[in-house]
């Protein structure tokens, strides 16, 4: 692809998605960020053309017309309340950005799945035990999301799988496989996320693929009672 692209980013208030368009900008790109709650003018990252908008009610065709990708950081938090019933973010969000991104003749998406709708490996057999089955209803959200993707024609996807996510630096050292994550590879950065989701775009890689993304982290990072502290901290901000 060229080397100025125009991006319709989703999710852009998100965690991943203002990683994202800050490497954007900084790259070059012209960045349409799309978000149901815009960030306040002093959050707002320069050069970024930021739109209103919600991907289960608005028509999304008008955002993303004359774009040359889309990239969807749309996710739902890890909290009591979205693990029983989540939005169908994944599922019915995704399938209304392909159908706008249709009528907009944009055929370019990279979304961000999750490694652990497949057994991993890597991954150890306490997390495999505990957490995995507690994400039960937002896994089935994002295979039906999967499953969309690979019965489209006319759409060069990528389904980026990270593995379960840390806010640590952008390290560049991400490694990716298809389906499932390297060996020894548990946790994954956002910043590594972002980079990798636009990558992808820019290279033309992993289309129709599920790469699954990650690296490996310090133990203190990938332990017990940093995961337990992590999902304390995620029901707290819920909770309040």
């Amino acid at each position: 692809m060229t080397d100025n692209l125009t991006l319709a980013v989703f999710g852009a208030g998100g965690k991943t998605g203002s990683l994202l368009l800050e490497r954007a900008v900084r790259k070059g790109h012209r960045v349409r960020g799309l978000e149901h709650h815009l960030p306040e003018q002093a959050d707002r990252i320069a050069g970024v053309d930021y739109m209103r908008c919600d991907v289960l009610e608005d028509d999304l065709t008008d955002p993303i017309k004359g774009c040359d990708a889309v990239i969807s950081t749309l996710g739902v938090s890890f909290a009591p309340s979205t693990a029983i019933d989540p939005p169908p973010l994944y599922s019915e969000g995704t399938r209304r950005i392909v159908e706008a991104m249709g009528q907009a003749d944009v055929d370019r998406i990279a979304v961000i799945s999750a490694a652990f709708v497949d057994h991993q490996p890597s991954v150890p057999s306490w997390f495999q035990l505990t957490v995995v089955p507690a994400l039960t209803n937002i896994l089935d959200q994002i295979r039906i999301m999967e499953r969309m993707l690979e019965a489209e024609r006319g759409v060069r996807w990528t389904a980026v799988r990270p593995g379960w996510l840390i806010d640590l630096p952008y390290s560049g050292a991400a490694q990716a496989q298809t389906r499932k994550l390297p060996s020894d590879c548990f946790r994954c950065r956002h910043a590594d996320l972002a980079g990798f989701l636009l990558d992808t775009i820019e290279s033309g890689t992993w289309i129709d693929d599920k790469p699954a993304v990650g690296k490996p982290e310090a133990d203190e990072d990938e332990g017990v009672l940093a995961l337990r502290e992590e999902l304390e901290n995620m029901f707290s901000s819920a909770s309040r």
